[in-house]
Parts: C-alpha cells; sequence; structure tokens
C-alpha cells in the first residue's frame, strides 16, 4: 500500500507541479519564449541522464534476470522510440491548423492531445516505481521537467486559440490530472504488468530519448536568439547540469 501512495503522491505532484509552466506564461510573451529554451535545455540532460544513468540500466538487469539479452532490450528501446513517433504524428494529424478550422476546436484537439500524453506520463511513473522508489523520484522529476517548457507552450496555444487565461488554466489543470488516472489503473493492474517490467523499462527509455531528440533538440536549434555563441555554452551547460543533477540525485538515493 506504500507504493500506491508513493506512486499516488509522485503522479499528483507531476499535475501540480506543471502548473508553473502557465503560472510563468503570465509573463510577456518575449520573456517566456526565453526561460522556455532554458528550461528546455536543463529538461535535455535530465531526460538524457534518467535513460543512460537510470531507466536503460535497470532495464538490462532486469532483462538478465528473465533471461532477456541486450539486444532484446535495445529493440524494445527502438520500438519505444518509433512507436512515440506514430503516436505524436497520430495526435499531429489530427491537430487542425490554425487557419483551417475553428479557432476553440483547435483548442479542445490540443488538450486531447496533451490528455494522452499525461496519460502515458503517469504509466511511465508508476512503472519506474514498481522498480524501486530511486528511479521512480528520478523518473518523476524528469516528468516534470520536460513537462514544463511544454505546459508553458500549450498555455500560449490555448490563449491564440480564444481561452481565457483563466480558462486556460482550469482546462490545463484537469488534462494534467489524466496523469494520475494513468498511474492508477497501471498500479491495479500491476499483476499483468510485473512480468513486463524489462520490455516496459526499454520503452520507457525510447520514450524518453523520442522527447529529447525530436521534440526537445530540435527547439533548441531553432531559437533565434539562441545561435549566438554565448548561447550554446548556456545551452550546453544546462545540459550538463541536468545531466548531473540525476546522476547526484541516484548517487544519494542509493546511498
Amino acid at each position: 500500500m506504500i507504493l500506491f501512495y508513493w506512486i499516488l503522491g509522485a503522479s499528483f505532484l507531476s499535475s501540480v507541479v506543471s502548473l508553473i509552466g502557465r503560472s510563468v506564461a503570465f509573463l510577456g510573451e518575449e520573456k517566456l519564449r526565453s526561460y522556455i529554451q532554458y528550461a528546455i535545455s536543463l529538461a535535455v540532460g535530465v531526460l538524457l541522464g534518467v535513460v543512460f544513468l537510470d531507466v536503460l540500466p535497470e532495464a538490462l538487469e532486469a532483462g538478465e534476470e528473465v533471461g532477456m539479452d541486450k539486444h532484446g532490450i535495445f529493440l524494445w528501446v527502438l520500438g519505444g522510440f518509433l512507436f512515440f513517433f506514430v503516436l505524436e504524428r497520430i495526435l499531429l494529424v489530427y491537430h487542425c491548423h490554425e487557419g483551417k478550422c475553428p479557432v476553440h476546436i483547435f483548442g479542445y484537439l490540443s488538450l486531447l492531445g496533451d490528455a494522452v500524453h499525461n496519460f502515458i506520463d503517469g504509466v511511465i511513473i508508476a512503472l519506474a516505481f514498481f522498480v524501486d522508489i530511486k528511479l521512480g523520484i528520478l523518473t518523476a522529476v524528469a516528468v516534470v521537467l520536460h513537462e514544463i517548457p511544454q505546459e508553458m507552450s500549450d498555455f500560449l496555444l490555448l490563449l491564440h486559440a480564444g481561452f481565457s487565461r483563466a480558462r486556460a488554466m482550469l482546462y490545463n489543470f484537469l488534462i494534467a490530472l489524466t496523469a494520475v488516472l494513468g498511474a492508477v489503473l497501471t498500479y491495479i493492474f500491476s499483476g499483468t504488468v510485473e512480468g513486463l517490467i524489462a520490455p516496459a523499462l526499454a520503452i520507457v527509455s525510447g520514450n524518453f530519448l523520442y522527447i529529447a531528440a525530436v521534440d526537445l533538440i530540435p527547439e533548441l536549434h531553432e531559437a533565434e536568439h539562441t545561435r549566438k555563441k554565448t548561447a550554446v555554452l548556456t545551452q550546453f551547460l544546462l545540459i550538463v547540469l541536468g545531466i548531473s543533477i540525476i546522476w547526484l540525485a541516484g548517487f544519494f538515493l542509493e546511498h
């Protein structure tokens, strides 16, 4: 039962903390875009750190225990990467372009895509806690940090779609709670999931790698104000900081 409270607490906290991304959106748009780039850089480091220092090693260890070789684990990582590519493409297909559909429909479709994404985040958090508390905490941190810049962008999108600030905040928070739903359902069906921990963690690795490599890093390359040498150095240092945070957190939580 203690494990359930850890899972419930971490998934709920990820929903609440994501409000930071929305509250910062009350700043001017120019400042917000600058802060988003810093948040993205840190999130990239955290995601890469969690994958290579925690989740993937745990997947390999769990695979050994059930007789799955390393090639099998990496195939699941690749499968997870490709699955989230397909999932994101499907969600993008159903996001109509701003000029081709009613403004509110664009906003609601964005919320639908966000709900699916947050539900999967909840599943990922719960799966990590099934392995151990340390991995669960680090995974929850990674989820929260990559959600903050995403929520900043989503908030701006909803405002553009015609939502009031209060309504956009409310809807975004309610959608964020689907992470709790995903975590709770994963816990309920934990008996089925337990035998699939190794491939599940490999898929989580593929998911985090996809987010870092496909969604976040291209944002850093495309930002106009980050093309200066000082900006590139700042991005690099923040990525290293994100990796260092995960390494240090893993070290102290282990002891």
